[in-house]
């Protein structure tokens, strides 16, 4: 896949001036007789029973010690950012993705609608359209651009909806909800170089002062010696993030001598929205114990500290609730009917549902699919090559799109492709607050092609009282038996469960080898904490979705129960 456009030569300064500096500082801040732990675990082992899940105890935290090799960030030549090496038909498709949550719900960021005003830009910034805009969305996007030169992309096209933006970069994808951001790069580009950027633009511009939650995984690359920076190894990407984050834990699935998949996460942190700044200009302060937004809002935002200033539970509650809870009531008290958990089963912060008709469209449940996928039938791959005839960018994209079928796994969506010179494609696509993307490299000496959606998909189908009936994830009642779909308000096409999805993007990609993965978090479609019994049943589900896939031999499935969320892993060969 070739990379159309070169990085602006004054972004491109900028960017390694950043890129220098970030690097340095991580270089003085090690310390070999104190270096940052790595929590590892044991997943759940899962036999080939598929009702059958034992779960094993969690390991104590490790070490993990930094390599010789960060002796060349020192080096001005190791630096460099102008000089991509990549040969010709070795291009590195697996990506590096980082997931930042700010907030566990985009609600609870309302106030946070204006930047300061000395970091307001000379021109207005039309170029996202006109739509609601609060919290990490109000961010201008030549900010966003000098970040992204820092990681050595840029953006190509954007296409944007009433919940979030999405920017089809030179290396892959960038989304931007109110209350967390996905960054995806593929090739050498130096992804976690750009995380204190990150970090700080989220400061200035919108008060963001913690994080409440951090994911970043990789497949394993192709060309590891071609990586720059902490990315050459997955211990120093590791200690990276760790001198970022707290309650950091690091896994390698899968088999380390083979195909694997590395995976960093943090525990909620629901502290967060306490170390908030107060530019909030829809919230005035949260010192009462009651604040709410302007006249025309559905939300009003109760907790902050008590009379003798300690600080109490954040909740969200519609203005019905007020209404009905009275105005003499605690309205933040925990168990309030209005309320209902977020995030994690030691959570303090509770959102109620909007009554407002966009409050379906960020689902309670969040469920996310990545399907990662080598040796690709070349065959299949010819239509991921310019054309004579082809115009390359997003026209190229479109005739990628129709013919491959790509068009039609989820019509509704909102699609945005782009078929790079002379082969490769990437697409990004928007349903309400879900997402899906794609990102293809068709050579064969080192063919891959991914895809990530959380498109709400169902795990099985309800086969009781002959129903047919799709049972989600987060769908079940307190004995386990499937309840009615509860998933969205919105009426969605496309593949209903995980079967069908992960069937439909093989049909067009025919790997020889994929990973599947499959995040769960561990609420309910209404919102409510599962309950113990719950979780076990909706992580059978998980673990027989990764069951059988038609035409491939499982060589790998794993559950892992994280805090908020749990993980399965599938590996699946082609049979011959």
């Amino acid at each position: 896949m070739t990379v159309p456009v070169p990085v602006p030569s004054s972004a491109h300064a900028a960017a390694t001036g950043e890129l220098k500096s970030a690097a340095l500082q991580h270089l003085n801040s090690i310390n070999s007789d104190n270096a940052s732990t790595t929590a590892t675990a044991s997943p759940n082992a899962i036999d080939n029973n598929d009702n059958n899940v034992t779960v094993a105890p969690t390991d104590p935290a490790a070490h993990a010690h930094l390599h010789d090799n960060e002796a060349g960030f020192e080096n001005d030549e190791f630096l460099d950012t102008t000089n991509d090496t990549q040969e010709p038909g070795s291009f590195e498709g697996p990506e590096k993705l980082l997931e930042i949550w700010f907030g566990p719900a985009p609600y609870l960021l309302q106030g946070v609608r204006t930047i300061p005003t000395e970091l307001q830009p000379a021109a207005s910034d039309d170029s996202l359209g006109e739509s609601d805009r609060y919290g990490l969305r109000i961010v201008p996007k030549p900010v966003w651009d000098e970040m992204l030169a820092i990681v050595k992309c840029q953006v190509l096209n954007s296409i944007q909806n009433d919940c979030m933006d999405a920017f089809l970069l030179s290396e892959s994808s960038f989304f931007v909800y109110p209350h967390k951001l996905i960054l995806k790069t593929c090739g050498t580009t130096t992804l976690l170089m750009a995380l204190p950027k990150i970090l700080e633009i989220a400061q200035k511009y919108c008060g963001l002062e913690k994080v409440w939650r951090v994911f970043y995984s990789r497949k394993t690359f192709m060309f590891p010696e071609r990586q720059l920076h902490v990315h050459r190894d997955w211990k120093d990407e590791v200690a990276f993030l760790d001198r970022h984050f707290d309650h950091g834990a690091a896994y390698t699935v899968g088999k380390v001598n083979g195909d694997h998949w590395c995976l960093y996460l943090t525990a909620p942190q629901d502290d967060c929205l306490s170390h908030m700044t107060s530019r909030r200009n829809s919230v005035n302060s949260l010192e009462n114990n009651t604040s709410t937004n302007d006249e025309n809002a559905d939300l009003v935002v109760v907790g902050g500290r008590d009379v003798e200033n300690v600080p109490q539970p954040l909740s969200i509650l519609t203005r019905e609730c007020v209404a009905a809870v009275g105005q003499d009531s605690p309205l933040a008290s925990p168990g309030s009917s209005c309320e209902s958990s977020v995030a994690s089963s030691s959570s303090s912060i509770s959102i109620a549902s909007s009554a407002s008709s966009a409050s379906y469209l960020y689902p309670s449940h969040d469920q996310t699919v990545e399907i990662l996928m080598t040796n690709l039938n070349p065959e299949a791959m010819k239509r991921f090559y310019q054309r004579p005839d082809d115009v390359p960018g997003t026209v190229g994209g479109v005739r990628v799109d129709q013919e491959t079928g790509l068009a039609g796994l989820f019509p509704q969506a909102q699609l945005d492709s782009f078929l790079f010179t002379p082969c490769g494609y990437s697409a990004n696509a928007l349903q309400d607050g879900n997402y899906f993307t794609i990102h293809v490299t068709p050579e064969p000496v080192c063919s891959y092609a991914s895809f990530e959606t959380n498109i709400p998909v169902y795990l099985r189908n309800k086969k009781s009282s002959g129903s047919s009936t799709p049972v989600s994830a987060g769908s079940a009642s307190e004995d386990g038996d499937a309840i009615e779909d509860v998933v969205s308000k919105a009426t969605y096409t496309g593949p209903e469960t995980l079967t069908e999805l992960i069937s439909k993007v093989v049909e067009i990609f025919q790997p020889g080898t994929m990973s599947v993965t499959l995040f769960s978090s561990h609420l309910t479609e209404d919102g409510q904490m599962e309950t113990d019994r719950q979780m076990e049943r909706r992580q059978r589900r998980m673990v027989k979705a990764m069951g059988r896939v038609a035409g491939f031999a499982r060589t790998d499935r794993i559950l892992y129960e994280f805090d908020g969320c749990d993980l399965v892993f599938g590996h699946f060969v082609a049979k011959a």
